[in-house]
């Protein structure tokens, strides 16, 4: 019998060395767990929970309501099982535990992300999981990227830090409501971004950058970064529509990059709809190659 507990932020280093060992081209710290997690159960009507076993944690599971839509009762999971404890049941009975909290909190329908792997996605749509839309994760060495593009007339890149959280913020929320996925991003909050993105730990803000252009704040891209492994995540990149077609995400981007690598570390990675063939083609011409896949997953909760 699977025993089922309640997670805690204590959790999170033993998670990380999961996440590592499963998803190699994720991009986390411990700082940047916990505070992720404290915002899912503080802000989210969240919950986290958790199986052992002989060796230590053998799964783990997040999940919470999407406050950054305006759909109802919209709500996130993250399963996580330990490689050797795959097919026991403990992704089930996580799942379980995950569903009947969020049904207990209003969750209509839950998104998932699955590995692109026969088992994987046989096991979620086995659970009553539909698969939507796949979602490429790319890599790149920061030793091997090309000459920087040229600079616009007009466009000025500033970090995270100095064009500060107001104009970042008008960004990244406008940006984010053409972001594909099941579920649209049309109401995030400046109170809630800040919280979530800006004063998260693994955010380096000396390295996230803007773009201005005539003074106008017009692209972003956001660097998440773990200096233990040398590897930064591109949380995000953007560019508002007034501002489009001009190569402004292949700008930030590139300068993000490259303050990076200025900083000392080695390699970054991404992930993108395969439908978002525009930022597809700017991760491409950076260098970046695919390393994995999962698929956007979703289910309509009886619960709710």
């Amino acid at each position: 019998m699977t025993t089922v507990r309640a997670g805690t932020l204590d959790d999170a280093a033993a998670v990380l060395d999961l996440r590592r060992a499963s998803f190699p081209w994720q991009v986390s710290t411990v700082p940047g767990l916990r505070h992720t997690w404290a915002r899912t159960v503080d802000n989210a009507k969240g919950a986290l929970f958790a199986v052992d076993d002989a060796s230590g944690l053998a799964g783990f599971v997040r999940c919470g309501l999407n406050t950054w839509t305006s759909e109802q009762g919209a709500a996130s999971l993250a399963v996580l099982v330990r490689a050797d404890r795959r097919g026991r049941g403990i992704g089930t009975a996580l799942l379980e535990a995950a569903e009947d909290h969020l049904g207990g909190v209003g969750a209509r329908r839950a998104q998932a992300y699955v590995l692109d792997e026969p088992a994987s996605l046989r096991w979620a749509r086995g659970r009553g999981y539909e698969t939507k839309a796949e979602e490429r994760y790319s890599g790149v060495h920061l030793a091997d990227l090309p000459p920087a593009p040229a600079m616009a007339t007009g466009v000025t890149v500033l970090t995270f830090d100095e064009v500060g959280p107001e104009k970042t913020f008008l960004v990244d929320s406008e940006s984010s409501l053409d972001q594909p996925g099941e579920m649209t991003l049309d109401k995030i909050g400046y109170a809630d971004w800040l919280h979530d993105i800006w004063t998260r730990p693994s955010v380096r803000r000396d390295l996230s950058v803007v773009a201005l252009v005539d003074g106008e704040p017009a692209a972003y891209t956001a660097v998440e970064a773990d200096v233990d492994t040398g590897r930064i995540w591109s949380g995000g990149t953007g560019t508002r529509r007034a501002f489009r077609g001009r190569g402004l995400a292949k700008i930030v981007k590139s300068v993000a990059l490259r303050r990076a690598r200025e900083a000392g570390l080695t390699a970054a990675y991404t992930a993108n709809d395969e439908l978002n063939a525009p930022m597809l083609a700017v991760n491409v011409w950076l260098g970046y190659r695919p390393v994995g896949a999962e698929w956007e997953c979703v289910k309509r909760l009886s619960q709710g």
